[in-house]
């Protein structure tokens, strides 16, 4: 058996015991992406209008003194334009005068929940997360070979058989062919990031080495528990940058730390900025920022970061399009939309000429 030959065993024979879990995940990713475009393109009625870093300062104290549940505060952008108050799964939106323009949970939708855990782990808990990843690092494999044997046949890329003109398994095979072609390179990133958000530990220490390398600079200090200079002092380092949002610590409870009541823990609070409106990686350059004392602790602009860094960085924005615009998220749900379409003809045609034959014969 040559390498082709082999490789096409691997491609039908693997591709077709994977296609059960990537349907799944292919059709639920439809829905959350779904879900996930219909909140962008919610204005909630607003018009953009920037705001002064002195209102930014006022709405940080007054969001968090309102809402001490709520781990982020996001100002108006041109592409979200009002104020936003979020914690993981929950949203409130705010005008400008700090009234509730409504209050969201994404998993208090219908069916919402179910979906969700169903991408993530087959509803069978922490097991399900990794069939998920291997699954998912298959599915990459499977992608990268159908390529190799697509460049092996050369026979180009046919468009009109994109829409397989009937139901017979070589009309559907073309258009797995195609639309597989087309989807390709989005498909391979999608599986390899889902594989990589299971195993977090390859990657997230890159991005732990990066922020303890930072250079310490001398910055000047602000005043101690006062917004506004603190945020103003964070401004001047990236005059040209829009502040674009601030966040809490992450609290993660520690036996040692709850033993020692008496000795509070400072908040390091994250300034997070976007170099210009069109940047693709929202949130990227960040300052923390010590509110109790007012020091600066360390400042990372993604544009300085390392390869290693930068790539780590984009993990799991290019799986679920957090922090990128709306047309990627658009881009990464057609992606699953057309994967489920090529999944389901594949299977049909794999199904057909292997098993439905030796019934025959």
């Amino acid at each position: 058996m040559n390498m082709v030959s082999t490789l096409k065993w691997f491609h039908n024979w693997v591709g077709f015991f994977i296609s059960i879990t990537m349907l799944i995940v292919l059709t639920t990713g439809v829905y959350l992406g779904s879900v996930d475009l219909l909140k962008r393109l919610d204005s909630k009625d607003q018009t953009y209008s920037p705001i002064t870093l002195e209102q930014k300062a006022d709405t940080v104290a007054s969001v968090f003194e309102r809402y001490p549940d709520m781990s982020t505060v996001r100002f108006p952008t041109e592409h979200t334009p009002y104020i936003q108050a979020s914690t993981r799964g929950k949203s409130i939106a705010l005008d400008k005068e700090l009234n509730e323009l409504s209050s969201s949970s994404s998993f208090d939708l219908p069916g919402y929940s179910t979906v969700f855990w169903l991408h993530r782990n087959f509803l069978i808990d922490n097991g399900g997360k990794y069939i998920n990843a291997w699954a998912s690092l298959a599915g990459g494999i499977v992608t990268l070979i159908g390529i190799y044997l697509w460049w092996r046949v050369r026979n180009g890329f046919r468009l009109k058989q994109s829409i397989p003109k009937n139901t017979r398994s070589s009309s559907l095979l073309k258009s797995h062919i195609q639309l597989g072609l087309f989807i390709s390179v989005p498909l391979f990133i999608l599986c390899i990031s889902g594989f990589l958000i299971t195993y977090n530990s390859l990657w997230t220490g890159v991005l732990k080495q990066d922020a303890t390398s930072e250079q310490t600079l001398p910055y000047s200090v602000s005043q101690p528990s006062h917004w506004l200079s603190q945020l103003s002092n964070a401004q001047q380092i990236w005059p040209d940058a829009e502040l674009v949002s601030v966040s809490k610590p992450r609290s993660k409870p520690n036996k040692d730390q709850q033993a020692e009541t008496d000795k509070p823990q400072d908040l390091v609070y994250s300034i997070q900025f976007d170099e210009h409106q069109g940047v693709w990686l929202r949130e990227a350059d960040r300052i923390s920022m010590n509110y109790q004392q007012g020091t600066i602790e360390s400042v990372i602009k993604h544009s300085d970061r390392p390869l290693s860094a930068k790539i780590a960085s984009f993990v799991r924005p290019l799986h679920d399009g957090l922090y990128m615009p709306a047309s990627y998220v658009m881009l990464i749900t057609l992606v699953s939309l057309i994967g489920t379409l090529i999944l389901s003809f594949s299977v049909v045609t794999f199904y057909r000429r292997t098993f439905s034959r030796k019934k025959a014969s």
